[in-house]
């Protein structure tokens, strides 16, 4: 906590944003996750993926061999960050926030880009956490206590926001998908779960809650190219909470690397990230809790589709990935998914809490799009050691049916122990 302290006090000392006759303040925060256990089917561990493996996607019958190892992240995304306020008076603050995911076990920033490009025979998983050094949030933003916040620069959809507080398994990285994956707030492109050149405006009015969101794509001559935008609208009152939420962005570049897909022969090696799709995409969700005593329970739905791009590209042109290569495709036949997810956690003890929680995802099959649907089954206990510090164990069991897992293990499952702790 000293040492804590003292960087503040540099830190605010520095930039003089820092003062003790107002109600301004400067924070240095973090949260340092990390796990040791087994997935029953994977490619080895990336070093610089966010969760190290991935326990949530359909694993190539190539890679039938289990991984035990340490993992970044089993709860919470391993991060560090300042924030701030400033008090402008009348009921009005300035704020903002810089925040940077990084993977304990190998001092490396997030980067998943480099999984794809990286070593035969590792993770290799598409992420919005890319090696940007701020890459979980850099935004500045202007706060009325009537007229909401405003914030501008690179931040989460409202669909983001919405599964951090509705998954049953508090959106633990490496025990859900929802948590794992944020393909699942951003019509499936996971790389939109952060989005750049964000205009993201959020206020709450009694119970209900609302925001807007716009990200401005930047393209010369043409305004909506590479452009995103959402909405939120939630009632939050005793008990019961309910969140809707719409998602869209026009002409996303995604990856579809997943575990074990960069074996061996493959491309996908020190600078190459191999095949991208070019889509639009959008993307519902509607997700309901409720408290009673020691319990809550949660569910929601979600359905989000793929589409072919508004602004096409030549196909097999490259271009740029987070400081990679790759080759690009203009997406053709739509792909549409259904979620569904329900569960929750009990408070054992003051201190225990016990989660559980069972997701399904369904991909339609139409022309083009072998249908098929992965169901998860997860399980997490958490026990707090203090305010700060709390060990827990998770195991998550997952089948896969149908035509899209042709070619990939029937089965996976991941069980680990880890500790966090937060500053």
């Amino acid at each position: 906590m000293k040492k804590s302290l003292i960087a503040v006090a540099l830190i605010g000392s520095a930039t003089g944003v820092a003062h003790a006759d107002d109600n301004s303040s400067l924070q240095l925060y973090g949260i340092l996750d990390v796990a040791v256990g087994t997935v029953e089917h994977s490619a080895g561990g990336s070093a610089t993926f966010p969760a190290t493996v991935n326990p949530v996607n359909k694993v190539s019958t190539k890679f039938n061999d289990s991984v035990t190892g340490m993992f970044n992240g089993g709860i919470s995304d391993s991060r560090w960050g300042i924030r701030g306020t400033e008090d402008l008076g009348g009921g009005m603050s300035a704020f903002f926030d810089l925040e940077s995911g990084i993977n304990v076990p190998t001092g490396s920033l997030n980067n998943a880009a480099g999984s794809l490009a990286g070593s035969n025979n590792t993770v290799g998983v598409a992420s919005a956490l890319d090696g940007q050094l701020f890459n979980r949030g850099a935004y500045v933003g202007i706060r009325d206590d009537r007229y909401g916040a405003v914030s501008f620069g690179r931040s989460t959809t409202l669909g983001y926001d919405t599964i951090v507080n509705y998954d049953p398994l508090h959106s633990a990285q490496l025990f859900s998908p929802l948590g794992f994956s944020g393909s699942y707030s951003a019509g499936g492109i996971t790389e939109g779960s952060r989005t750049d050149n964000n205009i993201k405006y959020v206020n709450r009015t009694g119970p209900i809650n609302y925001g807007l969101s716009y990200s401005l794509g930047g393209v010369p001559g043409n305004f909506r190219a590479g452009s995103t935008w959402g909405a939120n609208i939630g009632y939050e009152q005793g008990p019961f909470g309910i969140q809707a939420t719409y998602y869209s962005a026009r002409d996303a570049l995604h990856s579809g690397g997943l575990t074990g897909a960069n074996a061996v022969g493959s491309a996908l090696i020190g600078t190459n990230v191999g095949a991208l799709t070019n889509n639009n995409d959008s993307d519902v969700m509607i997700a309901a809790r409720y408290v009673f005593g020691p319990a809550t329970i949660k569910a929601g739905y979600e359905h989000y589709e793929l589409k072919a791009p508004s602004d096409k590209v030549a196909n097999g042109s490259t271009t740029d990935y987070f400081g990679f290569v790759g080759s690009v495709t203009n997406t053709v036949n739509p792909t549409k998914t259904n979620v569904y997810f329900g569960g929750g956690d009990y408070k054992v003890t003051p201190s225990l809490d016990m989660s559980a929680g069972i997701y399904d995802t369904q991909t339609e099959q139409s022309t083009g799009v072998a249908g098929g649907n992965q169901m998860q089954y997860s399980l997490l206990l958490d026990y707090n050691l203090s305010k700060r510090t709390d060990v827990y164990a998770g195991y998550m069991f997952s089948h896969f049916n149908g035509a899209a897992f042709i070619g990939d293990e029937a089965t996976n499952y991941i069980v680990a122990m880890g500790i966090r702790t937060a500053f």
